[in-house]
């Protein structure tokens, strides 16, 4: 009984780990991400991700492509915000507290995606339909950039599953061959990872 629960209990932990580092990874260029948020973000993604039945890498890579981790940003028209820029029509709180609360912004996509993986169960097109849900309504686009929105959230899931950098080039990618390419030239971060973490001073 113990020795499943220490399995389970390091199981964990590795997990969380692995999802930090892809985390840090994929940070975007020009926007530093700090070791300690990476592992907040692991933190909250996998825990609302796991109650919402939705990919935590998933989660992360939806906040890396809406606002390149940023918490605080606000969109265009002021109405999609925080980390992962909930759009404060569909939900109960304010631009203000999503703005200042990555906990929040995490929990709110969990939700969203749930909903729409709900709504597009059967569809041939499952991962095009919810994903792009979150990007473009109902009327989901299915051609274009935004029609796209799809291939550069699994692009950044990706590469932080692998814990690639990528710069920017997930934003361009057009179908799968173009995500294997981005992932190809991407640069591994995992000795960065333990640098960082290595470099610390000791309390």
């Amino acid at each position: 009984m113990h020795v499943d629960l220490y399995v389970a209990t390091v199981m964990k932990l590795a997990a969380l780990m692995r999802l930090t580092a892809g985390i840090y990874a994929i940070q975007a260029p020009g926007v530093p991400l700090k070791l300690e948020r990476a592992a907040d973000y692991a933190v909250a993604a996998t825990y609302h991700g796991a109650r919402a039945g939705i990919d935590p890498y998933e989660l992360v890579a939806i906040a890396r492509n809406e606002s390149d981790f940023i918490e605080t940003m606000t969109g265009p028209d002021g109405k999609d915000c925080g980390l992962t820029q909930t759009r404060v029509t569909i939900t109960k709180f304010s631009c203000k507290q999503l703005r200042h609360s990555y906990w929040l912004a995490f929990q709110e996509a969990a939700r969203e995606m749930k909903e729409y993986g709900a709504a597009c169960r059967g569809h041939a097109d499952f991962d095009r339909c919810r994903l792009n849900h979150y990007n473009s309504g109902v009327r989901y686009a299915k051609k274009g950039f935004h029609g796209a929105y799809w291939l550069r959230v699994a692009c950044f899931a990706d590469a932080a599953r692998q814990g690639i950098s990528v710069g920017q080039s997930c934003r361009r990618v057009q179908n799968r061959r173009d995500i294997a390419r981005t992932l190809h030239r991407g640069i591994p971060r995992s000795h960065d990872l333990v640098a960082t973490a290595t470099s610390r001073p000791s309390s």
